[in-house]
């Protein structure tokens, strides 16, 4: 027997140059894959973070800008207040009270002042005084209106009036306090500002207060007894007849009558008077009723 001898068919050149480049366009596409694998996602988690700096950036950014206005309102403040010190402030806030009660003319020794003590807050330190006292309601508003239109820094708390025990007198209590700054600052001179005018329109918005009359005590009014009212004409007299019996007698039809007033009975027979008329005749009829509307007339 013949051994059978494969003949080797040559690879053409072209296929093998096909097979090559079908096998590196394949290499290409998958070392792109890992290449946008390896190199994208580092870039994402960059993106993410710039991202989250920006919207930090922007938070700062709007920060400062809210502090530097809170700092301009602070400095612009700062030239209204009493003084940079709680002490000194504290002094010429009672200084102001005794000043403006007198102007007013109220008696000093009608009012009493307590330290409200200090109170921290962030940034400053509230000091002020308790002021209680009595006088008339028209000087007791001229007061408020002069310590309310004070041109620094204060506020008005707690207000009360009340009716005084003494004749037409009220009786005021209230808080007055202000502000200074911590850590102290420098203040600048103050301004120059006019001594506002009772008379001032805006004083005039209190008179309300004054016209209603709300603190004035309670006096109660004496009773009044009542009117005795005039005795007019006396009404006359008029008989209540009821009618008792409708009878005849020796062929005459005759109506009885019995008067409530004078509990007595009438017998009254056609013809006959009946207070300011005649008696014209004596019905008998039944009267008329649903189920017999009209009634058939009877001899009498």
């Amino acid at each position: 027997m013949h051994a059978a001898h494969r003949k080797e068919v040559p690879v053409n050149k072209r296929t093998r140059l096909l097979a090559w480049g079908a096998l590196g366009a394949a290499g290409l596409l998958t070392g792109g894959f890992v290449l946008q694998a390896v190199v994208s996602r580092p870039l994402r988690t960059l993106d993410a973070q710039i991202l989250q700096l920006q919207v930090r950036w922007n938070s700062l950014q709007k920060e400062r800008q809210e502090f530097l206005q809170a700092e301009a309102d602070v400095r612009a403040h700062a030239g209204r207040l009493f003084a940079a010190q709680a002490e000194a402030a504290e002094a010429r806030l009672g200084a102001l009270l005794t000043a403006q009660i007198v102007r007013v003319g109220l008696r000093e020794t009608d009012f009493t002042r307590i330290p409200v003590g200090r109170r921290r807050l962030p940034g400053a330190e509230e000091v002020g005084w308790i002021v209680q006292g009595e006088g008339t309601l028209p000087r007791l508003l001229d007061l408020l209106f002069l310590l309310q239109s004070e041109p620094r820094l204060h506020r008005i708390e707690g207000l009360s009036l009340t009716p005084a025990t003494e004749g037409a007198r009220t009786r005021v209590r209230f808080r007055y306090v202000t502000l200074v700054l911590t850590p102290p600052s420098e203040l600048g001179a103050p301004e120059a500002t006019a001594e506002l005018s009772l008379d001032d329109p805006g004083r005039r918005r209190y008179d309300a207060i004054t016209q209603r009359d709300l603190f004035r005590p309670f006096v109660p009014d004496e009773p009044r007894a009542n009117p005795t009212p005039p005795a007019g004409p006396p009404e006359p007299s008029q008989p209540n007849f009821r009618v008792v019996s409708l009878s005849s007698w020796d062929g005459q039809p005759e109506v009885h009558l019995f008067d409530d007033r004078e509990k007595r009975l009438i017998v009254r027979r056609p013809g006959d008077t009946l207070l300011d008329g005649q008696v014209a005749m004596v019905d008998y009829r039944p009267l008329p009723s649903p189920t017999n509307p009209v009634s058939s007339p009877s001899a009498a």
